[in-house]
């Protein structure tokens, strides 16, 4: 079965379980919006276990079998998360993946996400055999000239209407990144007590709600200010700004930077990364340059593997750790070697 985004919350509510579920594309955002969506409404039905399995160089496929067999002391049903960058797992991981459709376990969830699939990819047998049994959702990126009416319907979602050129200026604002823009419609949908936003509202509670914005902290990071970095980060927590906010921003342009790396490493020219990725202020491209120059791939995923300290310390509530956290990962990007960085 193949569903469209705007189709997924219909279909959780009114169909029957599905075993497997594979969302793919290139927006992030988008795509970890679906994932949420599915792996919620399974929770409310039991299944409690979560076990997440990441597809890199000399994966074992067998792990998804060990996963779906290995019983819990506590809970009967499970979520098995799939995380694949590219949608070729290969011979070895096609057939794995044919043989796991074709026994589906009622009792175990499996989500598999990767980047966008080609035409040839989902004439092979792997997503054949998925195609039968479960479902398959492709995310598609916003374009630019698309985002004020996105901005709209997610605003009516709220119960709040937003003018026109109110949602252009968070458009242009927010220059693509659609969680930037979620989070300034959540703002607004707080913030504001009338039902009718206009552009003076968004001047007013979006534009100047923050002395210090987030993604102008970790582009100064990308850029290797480091001074800069640190005051605005300061800055942000003298202001009282949610630590796990500052993640979430920073989660999306850290994990948007990887993307662009490794898509440049295998040989595609930077042009059209940033228009692919929504990188359109010619301040951003320089800042991301500026990063890639700087760090291997291979540095750049020892940071990402760091992000899951601080993912861990904010969920047990350290608030003063996960700013340390946060000082010691920008100033590496920034370039600057740390000694808590050398510990992970």
């Amino acid at each position: 079965m193949r569903l469209k985004i705007n189709q997924l919350e219909t279909h959780l509510k009114n169909s029957t379980n599905k075993p497997i579920y594979v969302v793919s594309g290139d927006e992030p955002f988008q795509k970890q919006e679906c994932i949420d969506q599915i792996r919620n409404h399974y929770k409310k039905q039991g299944f409690n276990e979560r076990v997440v399995l990441n597809v890199s160089k000399g994966f074992d496929w067998n792990l998804i079998n060990e996963a779906n067999n290995n019983l819990s002391l506590f809970s009967n049903q499970k979520i098995i998360e799939l995380r694949m960058k590219s949608p070729k797992p290969g011979r070895e991981g096609g057939n794995i993946l044919q043989e796991y459709a074709a026994r589906q376990n009622d009792d175990t969830l499996l989500i598999i996400s990767s980047d966008k699939m080609d035409a040839a990819t989902k004439k092979t047998k792997w997503v054949k055999s998925i195609d039968k049994i479960g479902v398959l959702i492709d995310t598609w990126p916003i374009e630019f000239w698309q985002l004020p009416s996105w901005i709209q319907e997610r605003m009516r979602k709220k119960g709040k209407k937003i003018a026109q050129d109110a949602s252009k200026l968070i458009a242009d604002k927010t220059e693509g990144n659609l969680l930037a823009a979620d989070q300034e419609i959540e703002k607004l949908a707080l913030l504001v007590e009338k039902d009718n936003i206009d552009i003076d509202d968004v001047l007013n509670t979006v534009m100047d709600s923050s002395r210090y914005n987030v993604f102008d902290m970790v582009e100064s990071a990308f850029l290797g200010d480091k001074k800069r970095t640190v005051l605005m980060l300061n800055g942000l927590k003298n202001e009282g700004v949610e630590p796990l906010a500052i993640f979430g921003a920073f989660m999306w342009e850290y994990r948007r930077l990887c993307e662009i790396k490794y898509e440049y490493e295998s040989g595609i020219q930077l042009a059209e990364l940033f228009s692919k990725h929504f990188v359109w202020k010619e301040q951003k491209k320089r800042a991301i340059n500026a990063v890639l120059k700087r760090h291997s791939v291979e540095e750049l995923d020892k940071l990402l593997n760091y992000c899951a300290k601080i993912d861990k310390t904010l969920k047990s509530g350290q608030r003063e750790s996960a700013w340390e956290h946060f000082s010691a990962i920008l100033l590496a990007i920034a370039g600057v070697k740390t000694d808590k960085l050398q510990t992970i």
